[in-house]
């Protein structure tokens, strides 16, 4: 199974007159005998702020473009790519204000016009990657496929703090991970 984590978006939330900024990335190199032998995924903006709204809803800044690269494959049966986004723990997708609270990843929706979820879902999925705070954005697969491909996908996301207590003021910023998977 090939596995390409290429890109994390942080996300800040404010809510008041904070901002926070920072950008990491991970990779990880695919083995030679995988379906593809080239698998990449590139993401921007690395950072999507949100103005948060008292139990309402706060759309992002603005939608990731997500880009995924295969090459290289020769399917004789099925292969596909799937490529899902996470966060690291299911309770506290974002954390921040005073004193520290946690923002869960169920408050945290994500749509791909172009994928799977059409409409804003939340972050409560399981994925391959572990956790169940995850959202599967595509999956293609093909039979008797030889070659290389490329496709963009645009990750919208939106905050959801409908069911939650009022927020202390503060800045909110947490991690989301984009990770795709070959088989």
């Amino acid at each position: 199974m090939a596995r390409a984590i290429l890109f994390v978006v942080l996300l800040c939330l404010i809510s008041s007159v904070a901002r926070a900024q920072a950008v990491r990335v991970r990779s990880t190199q695919l083995s030679p005998d995988e379906s593809v032998s080239s698998l990449s995924i590139s993401a921007t903006p690395s950072l999507v702020l949100f103005s948060l709204v008292p139990r309402g809803v706060a759309p992002g800044s603005s939608a990731v473009a997500i880009t995924t690269t295969w090459g290289g494959s020769l399917c004789l049966f099925t292969c596909s790519i799937n490529v899902y986004a996470y966060f690291a723990s299911p309770t506290a997708a974002l954390s921040g204000g005073s004193p520290i609270v946690d923002i869960p990843s169920s408050a945290v929706l994500g749509e791909v016009p172009t994928g799977t979820p059409t409409s804003f879902t939340p972050f409560t999925q399981t994925s391959p990657f572990g956790g169940a705070a995850a959202l599967e954005l595509f999956s293609q697969s093909w039979v008797l496929y030889a070659g290389a491909g490329s496709r963009t996908d645009a990750l919208d996301l939106e905050i959801n703090l409908a069911s939650l207590p009022q927020l202390p003021a503060g800045t909110y910023s947490g991690t989301l991970f984009i990770q795709a998977q070959s088989l």
